[in-house]
């Protein structure tokens, strides 16, 4: 076999990426799996809940299985901050997903085999899939970022090719876990992501050799030889406060859109204005009203790749969006979705239950909005935090915008309880205000962007010839200075014209 350094450049360089993407593939697929079991299990925790003892279920009140649900959601969101920290400083990234896909998988065994009518079992199956899904979560995007180094262009396509494969998760995992327990019961329903999740598992441990050194085993220690590499960012005290506080400004952005987006759908009022006043007939056949809750995952699923490709349109031609700029553009499209689902509200009938007065397409329409937002805004700020924060915080930061999306679901649910109550009469108030205001907040952060992009470019370059692979893409882009470009910000040019 010819030695791999006698290769000519542009093969080698051909044969990098194939290898990034072919890691960047089985990582995404493992997401892929565990999003699939967690939907499943939050569409599955009610209906089993309420479901007698003579179905198999554990016949509770209504009350306290939203109780149920409300309370696994928030260990679903809550544990990734405690595991993303225990991730980042002791058991290392990889390690912690291989880890957390196990104990996901054993969860389920239980739900399975073990008597899940039993609620002791039960619980205990449920926090051991809430405890994986919090080694896991903040893991992943540590490990989707170790493929691209510095390459930004190339990790924040990554990260949305990536986040496409979780909302593939979560489209398929509800609709198959209800179609299995209608024609098989809960048992299987809740069989079926836990032997995903195996096979994920399997993926992950066989994709070893193609995680980089740096995440592969504990921090601080040789890994297969190799001693830890210095983290430059960790080492300058300086750079580290600077990017700590533009990780915490641009936070601010995050939050505003998590609270558009909840209010939108987290709340589920846009799901029973969905159910009860949208013409669902298209040709003669009635959409069900269960599958309206796929729209916003199918439009992040159909609309990632055509993003992706206006990117790279725009980064041949100089023009590639700073990530900040990206989220801003985010959190302006998910505000006038907010806005425009309480101009639809305008037309519904005042105390009247259900009748089909709004259009499928205009209905639609606001959820393209939310959703392609949601594409410019919540992957990249995971790619975001894997640029600025070191090493040894990624996945605890990655932890930290669970449990807050987690916190803000837990509010807008109770913005979304006043907009439907007293018949209804408070929607377009409450869509209209709150996405007005949230609309304004982004505005703001508008202006502000040129001192964000240069404070990041200027504590966080990329150096031209540090990664041979870079150098191509930073000539196509024209080489605007030695950090990113970024399109609408003046920058000097750096080193000899």
């Amino acid at each position: 076999m010819a030695d791999a350094s006698a290769q000519p450049p542009d093969v080698a360089d051909l044969n990098v990426r194939r290898g990034h993407f072919l890691g960047v593939t089985l990582v995404a697929f493992a997401e892929l799996w565990e999003r699939a079991s967690y939907y499943s299990i939050v569409a599955l925790i009610a209906l089993f809940a309420i479901a007698s003892t003579k179905d198999g279920g554990l016949g509770l009140t209504n009350s306290d299985a939203i109780e149920i649900s409300g309370d696994y959601t928030l260990m679903a969101f809550g544990l990734p901050v405690i595991f993303g920290f225990l991730g980042d400083r002791f058991v290392g990234h990889y390690r912690a997903v291989v880890l957390g896909a196990m104990v996901i998988v054993s969860g389920h065994a239980t739900l399975f085999f073990g008597d899940h009518t039993n609620l002791t079992t039960f619980w205990a199956a449920l926090w051991l899939i809430a405890i994986g899904t919090g080694l896991l979560k903040p893991a992943m995007p540590c490990l989707v970022s170790s493929f691209y180094g510095q390459n930004r262009m190339r990790r924040d396509r990554a990260f949305k090719y990536y986040y496409m494969m979780i909302n593939i998760g979560g489209m398929i995992g509800p609709l198959v876990a209800g179609i299995i327990q209608v024609r098989w019961g809960f048992d299987w329903a809740f069989l079926w992501a836990g032997l995903g999740m195996t096979l994920a598992l399997v993926v992950l441990v066989f994709a070893r050799p193609l995680v980089p050194h740096t995440e592969r085993g504990r921090p601080g220690y040789e890994i297969d030889g190799v001693p830890e590499p210095p983290d430059p960012i960790a080492e300058d005290h300086h750079r580290l406060r600077v990017n700590m506080t533009m990780l915490s400004i641009i936070f601010l952005l995050f939050m505003v859109w998590a609270l558009a987006y909840g209010v939108f759908a987290g709340s589920a009022t846009s799901e029973l204005i969905g159910n009860a006043y949208v013409d669902r007939e298209v040709l003669g056949w009635t959409i069900p009203a269960a599958a309206m809750n796929s729209i916003e995952p199918a439009i992040i699923v159909l609309a990632t790749p055509l993003l992706a490709l206006l990117l790279t349109w725009l980064a041949r031609r100089g023009k590639f969006p700073h990530s900040v700029l990206q989220m801003v553009l985010g959190g302006l499209l998910s505000c006038a979705a907010v806005v425009t689902l309480g101009w639809l509200a305008m037309e519904i009938p005042s105390g009247v239950t259900a009748a089909p007065v709004i259009g499928l397409g205009v209905f639609v329409g606001a959820y393209a909005l939310m959703s392609i937002g949601e594409i410019l805004i919540s992957p990249v700020y995971m790619a975001l935090i894997t640029r600025l924060a070191p090493r040894r915080q990624q996945a605890t930061w990655q932890g930290s915008v669970l449990l807050a999306i987690g916190l803000l679901g837990f509010a807008t649910s109770r913005i979304g309880a006043y907009a439907e109550s007293d018949g209804g009469i408070h929607r377009v108030g409450t869509f209209v205000i709150t996405g007005a205001a949230a609309f304004a907040v982004v505005v703001l952060f508008s202006i502000l962007t040129p001192v964000l992009i240069r404070t990041i470019q200027r504590y966080n370059p990329m150096p031209i010839g540090a990664d041979s692979q870079l150098d191509d893409e930073l000539e196509i882009l024209t080489q605007l200075d030695a950090s990113e470009p970024a399109v609408g910000v003046r920058v000097e040019k750096t080193g000899d014209s």
